[in-house]
């Protein structure tokens, strides 16, 4: 109810200003793509996503790229670059790829 209450007084607001925004492009706003890293123990870098499934992935030193399982939205993917026989490369480097 809060939400709907929000796009409303959203939708008035833009309404009085001479712009119009519909339902898709509000709703397409809230599930967005985004990555935060929550786990770096210099060898290992776990990426959790929200939006949607996806793989992390980060950069080893010796210039690989190490990919992580693919995991749901909201949950955490590790990428390992000791699967490489390196670390993680610095600065770091990481990421999320829809999967």
């Amino acid at each position: 109810m809060k939400r709907q209450l929000m796009s409303t007084f959203a939708i008035l607001a833009l309404a009085g200003s001479g712009l119009a925004v519909t339902a898709n492009s509000a709703s397409a706003a809230a599930s967005a793509f985004t990555c935060v890293k929550v786990f770096d123990d210099g060898n290992t870098a776990g990426i959790r996503c929200t939006g949607s499934a996806f793989n992390g992935f980060a950069k080893c030193k010796n210039n690989q790229y190490a990919i992580g399982a693919t995991a749901a939205s909201g949950t955490t993917s590790y990428a390992y670059c000791t699967s490489y026989n390196s670390s993680l490369a610095s600065p770091r480097v990481w990421g999320g790829s829809p999967a």
